[in-house]
C-alpha cells in the first residue's frame, strides 16, 4: 500500500509492529486511554510516521481488529447448501474469535471507538459492520432464491440477530474459551423457524 503523503510503498513490517503494538495497549487499556502517542511510543515509531498511515485512533483500532481476524475482517459466511449450518458455522468461527480475552478486548474498543464521534462510527462502520453485514446478507438471498427461506423472510432482520448477539456476549463478557457447537442452536431456531406455533398463519395473512 502506498504512502499517501510521500507515495513510497509502505513497510509491511511497520506496520504490523505498529498494529500489535495497538493490540497489547487495548489488551491492557480502554479505548478512552488509548493515545496516538502511547502507540507510537509502544511500537518505537516516530508520531509522523503513525498519523501519515492512519489519521486518528479510529481506523488505527479497525485495522488493527482487521489485522486480528487475518481474513479481512470478516470470517466468511459458508455456502454448503445447508443455510442453518452454514449461519452455525459462521457464529461459532466468530464465538471461538472472540472467545479469546485480547480479542474481546478489541471489539469492546471498537464499539467505544463507535461512540466517541460520528465520524469514528461511520469508518468504523465502512470498514467493519458493512462487511460483515453484507457478507450475512449475500448469504441469506441465496438461501432464499434456493427456496431454503420463504420469499417474505425479512433478511435484514436475520444479519442484524446473528451479529447483535456476538456483539451482546462481547459486552456482557459471556464468552468463554470453550465454544459448544451447539451453543446457537436456539438462535437459530427462533430467527429460522420462528418461536410460535402461529407464527407462519400471521405471517401468511
Amino acid at each position: 500500500m502506498p504512502d499517501e503523503r510521500g507515495g513510497r510503498p509502505r513497510d509491511a513490517q511497520l506496520d504490523a509492529a505498529i498494529l500489535a503494538a495497538t493490540r497489547e495497549l487495548l489488551a491492557v487499556d480502554t479505548y478512552a486511554e488509548l493515545s496516538m502517542e502511547g502507540v507510537a511510543a509502544r511500537a518505537q515509531v516516530g508520531k509522523k510516521t503513525l498519523y501519515r498511515r492512519w489519521p486518528s485512533k479510529a481506523p488505527l483500532v479497525a485495522e488493527a481488529v482487521l489485522d486480528a481476524y487475518g481474513r479481512g475482517g470478516s470470517f466468511g459466511v459458508p455456502d454448503t447448501g445447508n443455510i442453518r449450518a452454514d449461519l452455525q458455522s459462521w457464529l461459532i468461527e466468530h464465538a471461538e474469535f472472540i472467545a479469546e480475552l485480547s480479542n474481546a478486548a478489541l471489539i469492546r474498543a471498537l464499539i467505544a471507538a463507535a461512540a466517541s464521534s460520528p465520524s469514528d462510527n461511520n469508518a468504523l462502520h465502512e470498514r467493519l459492520s458493512a462487511p460483515q453485514h453484507a457478507g450475512l446478507m449475500t448469504r441469506l438471498r441465496h438461501a432464499a432464491d434456493k427456496g431454503e427461506l420463504r420469499v417474505d423472510t425479512d433478511l435484514n432482520a436475520i444479519a442484524n440477530a446473528l451479529i447483535g448477539t456476538l456483539l451482546l456476549e462481547v459486552l456482557n463478557g459471556t464468552t468463554t474459551g470453550d465454544v459448544s457447537r451447539t451453543r446457537y442452536n436456539g438462535l437459530l431456531n427462533a430467527v429460522l423457524q420462528g418461536v410460535s406455533d402461529t407464527a407462519g398463519e400471521r405471517g401468511g395473512e
